[in-house]
């Protein structure tokens, strides 16, 4: 005897363990022979299976109904694309299938943000709904000049920013045109009207000399007179004061006007640095952050400069620096709080380790101020 079985629609025959059916089959012809059916077989629910992500790109897929036959799916893109087309619904097919999609996700850029000291060149980039790859120009005003993420050497007052894939633009901004700072030879000889910024004058004397120098800086940001001495300028600074706060100088090219001196520390491992008048190095705090001193020059005012009475010796940090140990001496602005070691944010094992075991809580708690601790 034989007794065909076919299921409805939306449904799909499931034969009990070790019985082999080929995928979706619906109708099967079943044989009784002594008395038992040659398999057991069931209708279920012909279910598609959540959405495979290549379907729709940028996306997500929600299936609060499930995923059987009829059933749908919303599809949400992932911010920044958007969603574009008619319908965001996918509908589970009685093949097995997804329906095709009839949205998709498009990637594009929001109106860029605005530039400070730029105007824009092209009207359609106040707006949004940019495609990849799309460009927006901006020229600087008078004064400034480009800056790109884009290093270029050629400075310019033309800006160019670009839509990412991942829905940002390129970084771009206009900065102020400056001109180099003069050597540190003509320290405390020149005034400016607006330091070293695009139209700033600044008049260099030798005030014993009774000679003036007029110069400013250009929009290519270039001094219209270069910073000179004056010719009748001579003399020599005295020699500088050997031993105070511990520092002792060497002065290969002498004492005159543009030569320079090397200091070093007396007791090592030191490093020379300047600090504030009101500022010694028993009342620097762990924040501070005094700059390391290469060299001093004796300036056309025949004074030393930086000045060594500001030239403190502090202790050096130690070479090991985010090795995963919170060194004490490190643990201080000036070794760049030892690379994150003494704060459990910055670590990615979260735990902190003191390098000295006798470490009281004052030297291994985290300092940085830009760590999550201290926000």
């Amino acid at each position: 005897m034989e007794c065909a079985i076919a299921c409805k629609k939306g449904f799909v025959l499931q034969a009990s363990s070790g019985q082999y059916l080929r995928p979706l089959q619906k109708e099967i012809l079943l044989t009784c022979s002594s008395g038992r059916w040659d398999r057991a077989v069931s209708c279920v629910a012909l279910d598609c299976g959540v959405p495979d992500p290549s379907l729709v790109s940028h996306a997500t897929f929600s299936c609060s109904e499930g995923t059987t036959f009829l059933k749908r799916c919303a599809v949400s893109c992932v911010p920044p694309a958007k969603l574009q087309g008619l319908s965001p619904w996918l509908t589970c097919l009685e093949d097995g299938l997804w329906s095709l999609p009839e949205a998709y996700c498009k990637l594009e850029c929001d109106a860029p943000p605005a530039i400070p000291n730029a105007s824009s060149l092209l009207p359609r980039c106040l707006q949004g709904q940019h495609d990849v790859g799309s460009v927006c120009r901006y020229e600087c005003k008078r004064g400034y000049y480009a800056l790109e993420s884009t290093e270029r050497t050629l400075r310019t007052t033309f800006l160019k920013i670009q839509c990412l894939e991942g829905g940002t633009w390129t970084r771009g901004s206009c900065v102020p045109v400056a001109c180099e700072p003069p050597a540190p030879v003509f320290e405390g000889m020149y005034e400016c009207t607006n330091g070293f910024q695009f139209n700033s004058q600044c008049v260099l004397s030798c005030h014993r000399e009774g000679q003036r120098l007029l110069t400013r800086c250009t929009k290519e940001g270039l001094w219209t007179e270069e910073f000179r001495l004056c010719e009748k300028l001579q003399g020599e600074c005295p020699p500088p004061p050997s031993g105070l706060n511990s520092v002792e100088y060497k002065c290969e090219q002498g004492f005159g006007i543009g030569a320079v001196c090397s200091p070093s520390c007396m007791i090592p491992p030191n490093d020379p640095v300047i600090l504030p008048e009101n500022v010694t190095t028993d009342t620097l705090e762990h924040w501070m952050e005094p700059v390391k001193v290469q060299s001093i020059v004796c300036t056309g005012r025949r004074q030393w400069h930086p000045d060594p009475v500001l030239v403190h010796c502090i202790q050096s940090c130690e070479p090991f620096q985010a090795d995963g140990w919170c060194d004490t001496i490190n643990n201080r602005a000036y070794c760049h709080y030892d690379g994150g070691d003494c704060c459990s944010s910055t670590l990615s094992s979260k735990k902190v380790i003191p390098f000295a075991a006798d470490c009281d809580s004052e030297e291994c708690t985290c300092r940085d101020p830009k760590a999550e601790e201290n926000q």
